[in-house]
This record gives structure tokens, C-alpha cells and sequence, in this order.
């Protein structure tokens, strides 16, 4: 080979090597400057809401903590029909009762099967809700005993529509009124709900919850019942005051109007308008066993179930208002169940019992 073919050989040579060098800087700045640039826009990642904790005996499997005081809620498919039940409906003069499937329970039954003492019913045909016997009849027994006075006899409980009419025309015959303020338009009255009653005394066959009696006045929200028309709210309950006349709501409930001196009508309307469940709840404790929550759930009137969100895990009661919604009680302590007999009404704390919160 000559000498002139060995030198091109060679430049050629010489002019890939240089050419792969130049190739492999290139590739090695482009990639120096590509991983600058995703690092230049890495962000960091939010922190979990859980917390791992590297437990020393199995350091393999983390501990999740997560809030004990967060309350999970779930939906669950609820007849929309059953907001005309419970035992917060609201049926007064401007409100009619559309219930239906009362369950009853005779009185004067009822006491001989329980052997119940301090207290009678007036006749076989007074009949109440079950739920409303046991706390009145407990309610009863109780003040029997401590105030050694057993003539308190009820009544009156549930009323056919056919029942009220009779006594409604009896006293627009006696008045001679067009309209009554003393007996409720039939389908208009808490006694055809089978939560009301009215009680009397078998010694003189009236009841003005005087002296004696007035302990029931005072120790009644601790049995979920409340004197329903009061004498100084004829206003809004449009019914005269009737100091023999109870009804029955829950515990939670009772307790709250009693140390707000507000009617059924300004309850339901509270919960009603500030404590829907998307916003705050009402929270209620009347002892230092039990704690509960109120809110207010609309119905769904164009289905038939309406879809109410409820704590998972936890005790709940769900009643209709009678109009547009049900209110939904979630006990977070307790489980609503009366104080104990020796208690005294609790100290009020401030967000949940001492005023109403508008």
C-alpha cells in the first residue's frame, strides 16, 4: 500500500474518533441538563393524613393514627313517607297529622302486666305509644315516691279523628264560638299522634301542676317528656295553657327546650333552619354520660326514599318533622338513656344547652 493511501486511512480514522467523542458529549450535556430541569419543577408531595409509625417489635408494618374524634357518616335509603312519623313531629293548628300505623298499648293493661304502682289510667280505652307509656309510667312511679302522692290518673291518650270532632263540636256547642281555643280541629291534634296525654288527679279530678305536683313540671325532660303548651307561649302554640297536658319527644330533645323555655314549634323550626347537616350540628349533652348531635335532613318528595346520612358505628334516631324533613339525633356518647334518678339538671355547656343559637 502506499504511503499516500495509509495517511487517508489514518485521517479517516482519526475523524470517527472525533466524531464519536463529540456524539457522546453531546448525549452526556443533554442529559445533565433534561435531569436539572425535571428536578428545577419537583414539587413535594402533601404529608398523608395518616400517620406511619415504624412499630419496634414489627418494624415492618406501620401503625395508622388517624382522628378518634372524626365521625364517619354513611347514606341510607329512608322511606320518604315517614316524615309525617316520630316522635318529633309537630302537629298543632296550622299542621295537620298524617300518620299512620300507630302501635298502641292499653293503659290500664299495661299496669297490670308491669305491676306499676303510684299512678292509674281512667279506663281501658286510654291507649299511648309504647315508648311514651314506659317513660310516663317511670316518670310517675318515681314521683309517687318521693312525694308519697298516688293519685294521678291519666285520662287522656290517643284519639281517632272521630273521637276529636265529637269533642270539638261539644265545645263550639258550649262556647258558642266559630272556632275553639281550648280542643284542637280533628286531624289537627297531638292526641291522635299517641304521644300526648293528659293527667288529672282521682281526689279532686283536676290537675294544675301546683305544689306538689310541680315536680313533674321540673324532672319530666329527664324522661323525655315536656309540658307542651306552657302559659306564657299561647302565641305560638295557639292552644290555651293547659298545665295537664304532656307530650312525649326524647330525652335530648326534652332536655333542650326545658332549659331554653322553647316550644315543640321553636324547636323543630331551630333545627330546621340552623342545623342542616351540610352546616353545623346541634350538639346536646344533658349529662356526663350522654352526648348527643341534631341535624336536619330535607326529603327527597320526588322519590320514595329519601337518602340520610348517619354516623357509622353509632346509635341514631331518625324522626319526620310533619313537614318537610326528618331530624336526626346521633348519640356520640351514651345512648340516650334517662339520667340517673338522684341527678340533678347538669351544668349547660355554653355551644350546646344555654340559649338558643341563632
Amino acid at each position: 500500500m502506499s504511503k499516500k493511501k495509509k495517511n487517508k486511512s489514518k485521517s479517516i480514522r482519526q475523524t470517527r474518533i472525533v466524531t464519536e467523542i463529540c456524539i457522546c458529549t453531546i448525549a452526556i450535556v443533554s442529559a445533565v441538563y433534561v435531569f436539572k430541569v425535571t428536578y428545577d419543577h419537583t414539587e413535594d408531595v402533601p404529608a398523608s393524613p395518616f400517620i406511619e409509625i415504624a412499630s419496634p417489635e414489627s418494624p415492618s408494618e406501620p401503625v395508622f393514627i388517624d382522628d378518634p374524634n372524626k365521625i364517619i357518616y354513611e347514606s341510607i335509603e329512608y322511606p320518604t313517607a315517614q316524615k309525617f312519623e316520630g316522635t318529633l313531629i309537630l302537629v298543632n293548628n296550622n299542621t295537620e297529622y298524617f300518620g299512620f300505623n300507630e302501635e298502641l298499648e292499653s293503659v290500664t293493661q299495661k299496669i297490670t302486666e308491669e305491676g306499676r304502682t303510684g299512678f292509674s289510667g281512667s279506663d281501658d280505652e286510654v291507649r299511648l305509644r309504647p315508648v311514651f307509656f314506659e317513660a310516663l309510667a317511670d316518670m310517675l312511679e318515681r314521683f309517687s315516691q318521693e312525694k308519697h302522692i298516688n293519685d294521678i290518673v291519666i285520662l287522656d291518650g290517643y284519639r281517632t279523628s272521630e273521637e276529636q270532632q265529637e269533642l270539638y263540636d261539644a265545645d263550639l256547642a258550649q262556647t258558642g264560638a266559630e272556632t275553639s281555643e281550648r280542643v284542637a280541629k280533628p286531624g289537627f291534634s297531638e292526641h291522635q299522634t299517641g304521644y300526648a296525654c293528659d293527667l288529672t288527679t282521682s281526689t279532686t279530678w283536676d290537675y294544675d301542676g301546683q305544689g306538689d305536683y310541680s315536680w313533674i313540671d321540673e324532672h319530666c325532660w329527664e324522661y323525655g317528656i315536656i309540658l307542651r303548651y306552657p302559659e306564657n307561649k299561647t302565641d305560638i302554640t295557639q292552644i290555651q295553657y293547659e298545665p295537664w297536658h304532656y307530650r312525649y319527644v326524647g330525652i335530648p330533645h326534652a332536655f333542650y327546650m326545658s332549659q331554653n323555655h322553647i316550644t315543640l314549634e321553636e324547636y323543630t323550626e331551630l333545627i330546621r333552619t340552623n342545623y342542616a347537616y351540610e352546616s353545623q350540628h346541634l350538639e346536646i349533652q344533658y349529662d356526663a354520660n350522654n352526648k348527643c348531635e341534631v341535624y336536619f335532613v330535607k326529603s327527597d318528595d320526588s322519590s320514595q326514599n329519601t337518602y340520610i346520612p348517619v354516623p357509622s358505628g353509632k346509635k341514631y334516631e331518625i324522626s319526620g318533622n310533619n313537614s318537610d324533613g326528618f331530624i336526626v339525633t346521633a348519640y356520640l356518647e351514651g345512648d340516650g338513656q334517662s339520667p340517673a334518678p338522684a341527678s340533678a339538671q347538669p351544668e349547660t355547656s355554653e355551644t350546646a344547652t344555654t340559649g338558643i343559637e341563632e
